[in-house]
């Protein structure tokens, strides 16, 4: 019986194609049986690609990742990943940071690589934080303007038209519509 060998090659952003293509490319390099591919934040728990790839691992064969975070940003989900491996008798190669969990000393990196992540992703959160408290810089989507939120509030009111014809119209989601109407305390019973 040959052991497989699964790539798993994930983005944050469906506009960082390059980085998808810098990652195949590298993997390719070690011959994979087949390399799944997904455009998610890394802090998802649920990633329908993995989740494949995961299926796809048997006993004796290897999940191949360009780097640890790819498979995750957290420590704890990278842990859990790597116990669950274990379990099942299935090994993780990792390019970068040259670990290969068929040894000893690759899972002892690969722990104290997990923590090293985590600790880097929480100092990137605090930084961020401390910029935006010291910065007028707001995240998220700026507020609808007042006028088009009246609009809104009387097209919803006069009940003629779907929300999603209201907010064709308006140039919004049908999620604000509804959001909208709600704080506004509207029914349309």
């Amino acid at each position: 019986m040959v052991n497989k060998i699964i790539g798993y090659i994930r983005t944050s952003k469906n506009t960082q194609d390059l980085g998808l293509e810098v990652q195949r490319k590298a993997l390719e390099k070690y011959e994979p049986d087949c390399i799944f591919s997904e455009q998610i934040s890394g802090r998802k728990e649920h990633r329908t690609e993995l989740e494949k790839a995961l299926n796809c691992l048997k006993k004796g064969d290897t999940l191949l990742v360009y780097n640890l975070a790819r498979l995750s940003r957290s420590s704890r989900q990278l842990v859990n990943l790597m116990s669950e491996l274990n379990e099942q008798e299935i090994y993780l190669k990792s390019i970068q940071e040259s670990i290969d969990t068929r040894t000893a000393s690759g899972r002892l990196f690969f722990t104290v690589l997990a923590g090293i992540a985590e600790f880097e992703a929480e100092s990137i959160s605090i930084r961020t934080k401390e910029a935006l408290a010291n910065s007028d810089k707001r995240l998220g989507r700026p507020p609808i303007k007042k006028i088009k939120r009246e609009k809104i509030i009387i097209l919803y009111q006069e009940n003629q038209l779907s929300l999603k014809d209201i907010a064709k119209k308006c140039g919004v989601s049908e999620k604000t519509v509804y959001n909208i109407a709600k704080k506004e305390g509207l029914s349309r019973k």
